[in-house]
């Protein structure tokens, strides 16, 4: 499933494909993809503008073209392809046509995620009550502080839910807990300020890790296997559900 990291090279993707073309033709191929806006208001706002500028705020990518930004959310398998001939990938589900020829296509087998317009990403983000985006460079320790206050429930679970930071999923919780060795059911208003620290630290250096390609070393993103060993302390890593997802830790070193 796309998350912040994945979400982040569609944007750069689009960025480099995408930007400074105009958009000759919006081709709708699956209507239930698409958001609120209707398949004609899709296509009459964007066709004959340019893609100006990309931006991500955590699983969501918005576009300017002028009279409004397109909103992609990518939901479990969405992806974008760009391409010149044929008739791209089987599962296209929104086609962008540029004068050049060129094409790129918003493709989603499950159809979970999203093409949408909006009038402006920051009213948008409000009004879903999105969170501060992690790697934002003015989201600092004391926001994140500020976010956690003294909330109740599983530190998983508000992780998750998008409100606390937007961007992370199933993934990148469970790694980042297993790197701080946080237990995934720990209430949120039982860590210590140690632990805060360490979960906003060890947060923005993994979602780094992961778009910059660096290499992973101990890490349970390529263990997520019950009954296997935890390269860190010789545990075991258990598996079971919270919040709806399954979940994976380390039975000795997170507490």
């Amino acid at each position: 499933m796309p998350e912040l990291p994945e979400v982040e090279a569609f944007t750069r993707y689009f960025a480099a494909h995408a930007l400074q073309q105009r958009v000759a033709k919006v081709e709708i191929r699956d209507a239930r993809i698409l958001g609120d806006v209707r398949p004609g208001e899709l296509q009459s706002r964007i066709e004959g503008r340019a893609f100006t500028s990309v931006r991500r705020h955590g699983k969501h990518l918005f576009a300017d073209f002028g009279d409004g930004w397109l909103r992609l959310h990518f939901g479990m398998t969405g992806d974008l392809s760009y391409y010149r001939e044929g008739e791209g990938p089987r599962f296209s589900k929104v086609v962008f046509h540029f004068d050049d020829g060129a094409k790129l296509a918003f493709e989603d087998m499950r159809l979970f995620g999203v093409v949408d317009l909006v009038d402006d990403p920051d009213a948008y983000i409000e009004r879903q009550g999105l969170g501060r985006d992690p790697l934002d460079p003015t989201f600092t320790l004391r926001d994140f502080r500020k976010a956690i206050g003294k909330r109740k429930g599983a530190i998983k679970a508000l992780l998750m839910s998008q409100e606390l930071v937007a961007g992370l999923g199933n993934l990148y919780v469970d790694e980042l807990l297993y790197q701080t060795g946080i237990q995934p059911r720990r209430s949120a208003e039982k860590l210590s300020d140690d632990e805060v620290k360490a979960l906003f630290v060890t947060m923005r250096r993994i979602l780094s890790t992961m778009i910059d390609g660096k290499p992973r070393r101990n890490w349970i993103f390529d263990r997520r296997e019950e009954g296997e060993r935890c390269p860190k302390c010789g545990g075991t890593f258990r598996r079971a559900t919270v919040f709806g997802r399954t979940t994976y830790w380390c039975n000795k070193h997170q507490r």
